[in-house]
């Protein structure tokens, strides 16, 4: 199993099929929930936290497509950069995979993919986690058509 792209924002579970779930901070005082890395509330400003485990989806808020990626992006270009709401409360940035641009609805419900990446310039791979359209939302829209 490849080892996670960002440790510190995605813990990958099983053996056989890479999975795994986003993580991230509670403050106890204030109780809000942080995706990432955090050493102190961004909300109160306590260093009263506990680690946290999110939901594997979420509804997108917004999205842009990215037409000239950072350096030493692996994946194709364009591409699409989707901010996902999580019910938690902490939004969360990664490529959307799945679907067209012309199909994406602000709204639509997105679940947590994760997909091996190779690393730019070496043979390895990394786990990186994405967006796609939930089976809920494509079936509905097959519905629709």
């Amino acid at each position: 199993m490849p080892a996670s792209v960002d440790p510190q924002r995605l813990k990958l579970n099983g053996d056989d099929e890479v999975t795994g779930v986003l993580i991230g901070f509670r403050c106890l005082d204030c109780r809000v929930k942080v995706f990432g890395q955090a050493t102190f509330c961004q909300s109160c400003a306590s260093s009263n936290l506990e680690p946290v485990e999110f939901s594997d989806s979420g509804i997108l808020f917004s999205y842009t497509i990215i037409r000239v990626p950072p350096a030493g992006w692996p994946g194709p270009v364009p591409y699409i950069l989707g901010e996902i709401a999580l019910p938690e409360g902490p939004h969360v940035l990664a490529e959307v995979i799945g679907i067209r641009e012309s199909d994406l609805n602000i709204g639509m419900h997105m679940e947590l993919t994760i997909q091996s990446v190779k690393v730019t310039g070496s043979d390895q791979e990394k786990a990186a986690y994405k967006w796609r359209p939930s089976n809920t939302e494509l079936s509905e829209e097959k519905a629709n058509q």
